[in-house]
């Protein structure tokens, strides 16, 4: 675990693994995933980068100037910088997956691929600032009942003894994670990616510029990033790769990250073969 010194905040981090493909990732915190990439089979080395504002790395008590998604992109830059790296994958889950887009508009340059976990931009309805489902959690931030329900709705339904069992742990886990947050963490409010598309027209034509190859994996079950999001950017972003789980929703990081690293998996053998073939899928 290192902190780097940044302008305006520390920012924390950690390396797990040594192979060949480098992964990056940033989130408020992690789950199994992606650090499982780092093991037996895919082999990859993984940087998690904590997002300034939460955990380990400095709490701020207003907004970034450049906004919170920006930020933290140029964060895990400034990590990849500090670390040598000129180019990576990128891989969020959910918020996490928001920053990849923002890093694949901006910064295409320094990105192999985006690899989105249930994090394709919000469809546009209402106020781009927040989704409705964070704002409730905010308004009940310190009330457990209220943190679980709309976690769950969050979530996406589920059925069968072993996934309810599963989910029953992973509410658990994040409604205790939620009423740990101190008042600054609670208050970071990132808003929908590309806030400035105040349309789904204006969303696709954004999503439609975007060049590096992409692997979105969605959940169908997802509570928050619904299957017309999936299927907009499915449709809107040239040559991308989509898989969706029609039994998945938006916690599949969390309960099934074998599932997802395996289709990771896949992709990077596709990623090196297009790069190996001129930037040609074949």
């Amino acid at each position: 675990m290192t902190t780097l010194a940044l302008d305006g905040a520390d920012v924390w981090f950690e390396q797990h693994g040594t192979g060949g493909d480098v992964v990056i990732s940033s989130a408020s915190g992690f789950g199994p995933y992606p650090a499982i990439l780092a093991e037996d089979p895919y082999r990859c080395t993984v940087v998690t980068v904590q997002a300034r504002g939460f955990g380990r790395s400095t709490h701020l008590t207003r907004p970034p100037a450049a906004g919170w998604l920006d930020q933290w992109g140029d964060d895990v830059l400034s990590v990849a910088d500090h670390l040598g790296i000129d180019t990576f994958v990128y891989t969020g889950v959910s918020h996490g997956a928001g920053i990849g887009w923002h890093l694949a508009h901006r910064r295409p340059e320094r990105l192999r691929a985006l690899i989105s976990v249930v994090g394709t931009p919000h469809d546009r309805s209402g106020d781009t600032s927040s989704s409705a489902g964070r704002r409730r959690i905010v308004e009940g931030r310190r009330d457990p009942a209220v943190v679980r329900e709309q976690l769950g709705i969050i979530g996406g339904r589920t059925e069968g003894e072993e996934r309810l069992r599963t989910r029953e742990q992973t509410l658990r886990r994040l409604v205790s994670h939620h009423l740990a947050y101190t008042e600054e963490e609670a208050l970071v409010n990132q808003g929908m990616p590309f806030p400035q598309a105040t349309s789904n027209e204006e969303l696709a034509e954004i999503l439609s510029t975007i060049e590096v190859p992409v692997l979105s994996l969605a959940g169908l079950r997802d509570g928050v990033i619904s299957p017309r999001s999936a299927l907009r950017a499915a449709t809107a972003v040239p040559h991308s790769k989509t898989v969706l789980f029609e039994d998945e929703g938006h916690f599949m990081a969390e309960e099934r990250p074998r599932r997802l690293a395996r289709e990771v998996r896949v992709f990077l053998d596709e990623l090196a073969d297009y790069e190996t073939n001129g930037g040609q899928w074949r």
